[in-house]
């Protein structure tokens, strides 16, 4: 893993999903050099019942203990009811408060009622007419600044996710010496889409006064080069993915992230994991566990996949006794509209199905809304024989990679749908479209009757991708790539 590099598009970024090696830079692996900070909306810490307890999720787990080597900097959004005093990390922590208003506009308005859903595919969802642009704009601002006040010239900013998008201008304008990177966790729709938003001029620019710029696949990265020369005027170079603007150069990669696979590894092997494990094939009473583990969200196509177990049933009605489909969902952003016609759209999914296949002692669906500990999740990993990861489109979608590596016997199935940024690197997968939902409902049945040699050989390959993915190297090769970027100039004045 030690030569690994990411890569940069090659021959054509435009619908493309080729990709190169990036060539080592003057034959020796660049080393990183002066301070790093991280910038994200949310922190590696968050309040529960009135008190900090450390924060889930991929990023988190691959920058804390980098942030605590090097004694760095996180700078996130504050919470309200925080409680006054952060814990020691081992590194410094700044939270950015902003008041009320501007939070609201810049969080729920902007960031997650226009740029989620949009950056999705689904820009009707958005309220892009009544967006609150100022709000976020403030709100980057606001983020630039505190960094500002942190960072010395030639320190690392790594910058995170859609709703920082504004920041590295921001940082550049006012210190042309930050090597600046930032990084897209979602996906990146194609120009067509991308044109809807009034500020996509704007959007770009801000994204594009980075050093460095990375995307899970090559179909976001090409999109997002796309919209660089169709928006901003960029000049794009494919064999190097440099987008030059009249005053920007920016390389962009693709650098897909993954998960702690010793850590996970270790602990799906834990006793604790193991007992559970025996627990819930006990109380399915050894029928076959179709598993989906997904947060409260429009976009992870959980109502199709219900609607394809439904017509499974429908189908073979006999399976009832032979398969169960557990079902957890996550709760998320319950006061959001969508959100909660979601919720109400579920529960009668999962009322309907179990209404007309259940029989006594027989239940079709076990519906878990709530969030599992790590113990649970994993022994529902490990109980289940197939997993369904069907998001209508989704960043890249960890559940499948934790799934594939808790399969330490190499057996099981994963249902993946095509587009979620893990279907680009994980081949050997059961690949779906989750809108087609007889073809979802046959690969089911295929995934249920597949031979265990052939089973095996999927798995096989599919936890040597994982093996690849790491999310500690993720962030390493990320930042040493960040450092091999040629020095980034002042923002160009542009002279008529």
């Amino acid at each position: 893993m030690e030569n690994q590099k990411f890569a940069p598009l090659s021959t054509r970024y435009r619908n493309t999903l080729s990709l190169s090696r990036l060539p080592r830079v003057d034959g020796v692996k660049p080393e990183l050099s002066g301070r790093i900070t991280v910038l994200s909306n949310r922190g590696p810490m968050r309040v529960q019942d009135g008190a900090w307890v450390p924060s889930s999720g991929g990023l988190v787990t691959a920058l804390d203990p980098l942030l605590r080597a090097r004694r760095g900097t996180w700078i996130s959004g504050k919470e309200e009811s925080e409680p006054s005093a952060l814990p020691d990390l081992g590194y410094q922590q700044r939270l950015v408060a902003l008041s009320e208003e501007v939070q609201a506009g810049f969080y729920s308005g902007f960031s997650n009622g226009v740029l989620w859903p949009t950056l999705h595919g689904f820009p009707a969802i958005g309220q892009i007419d009544e967006a609150p642009w100022d709000d976020y704009e403030a709100a980057n601002r606001a983020f630039a600044d505190a960094t500002l006040e942190l960072t010395q010239d030639g320190d690392t900013v790594w910058v995170h996710d859609y709703h920082l998008m504004r920041t590295p201008l921001f940082l550049r304008q006012a210190n042309p010496s930050l090597r600046i990177g930032w990084f897209c966790h979602i996906p990146w729709p194609d120009a067509d889409q991308f044109a809807v938003m009034p500020w996509r001029s704007l959007l770009l620019e801000g994204v594009l006064a980075s050093d460095l710029v990375g995307f899970h696949s090559a179909r976001y990265a090409s999109h997002f080069l796309e919209c660089a020369e169709e928006f901003a005027g960029a000049r794009i170079d494919p064999e190097t993915g440099h987008a030059t603007t009249a005053t920007t150069t920016t390389q962009v990669i693709v650098a897909p992230i993954g998960i702690p696979t010793k850590d996970v590894r270790a602990l799906v092997e834990s006793e604790p994991v193991r007992k559970l494990e025996r627990e819930i094939r006990r109380v399915v009473h050894g029928r076959r566990i179709i598993l989906g583990v997904d947060r409260l969200d429009y976009t992870k196509g959980i109502p199709e996949r219900l609607s394809a177990f439904e017509r499974l049933l429908e189908q073979s009605p006999n399976l009832v006794d032979e398969v169960v489909f557990v079902q957890v969902v996550v709760p998320s952003r319950e006061t959001v509209a969508a959100y909660a016609d979601l919720k109400d759209n579920l529960d009668r999914l999962v009322g309907r199905i179990n209404g007309q296949f259940s029989h006594t002692g027989r239940i079709p669906v076990h519906y878990l809304f709530q969030s599992l500990t790590a113990e649970e999740l994993y022994a529902h990993y490990r109980a289940a024989d197939v997993a369904l990861v069907t998001p209508l489109r989704d960043g890249m979608n960890l559940v499948a990679l934790e799934y594939i590596q808790s399969r330490v016997n190499e057996d099981g199935a994963l249902i993946l749908s095509e587009f979620a940024g893990a279907a680009e690197h994980l081949q050997s997968a059961f690949l779906v479209n989750p809108y087609n939902i007889d073809g979802l409902a046959s690969t089911l049945t295929q995934a249920l009757q597949t031979p265990n040699d052939e089973l095996k050989k999927r798995m096989r390959h599919l936890r040597q991708a994982v093996a690849g993915l790491d999310v500690h190297e993720w962030a390493d090769r990320f930042l040493r790539q960040l450092a091999a970027c040629d020095a980034h100039p002042a923002i160009r004045e542009v002279h008529a």
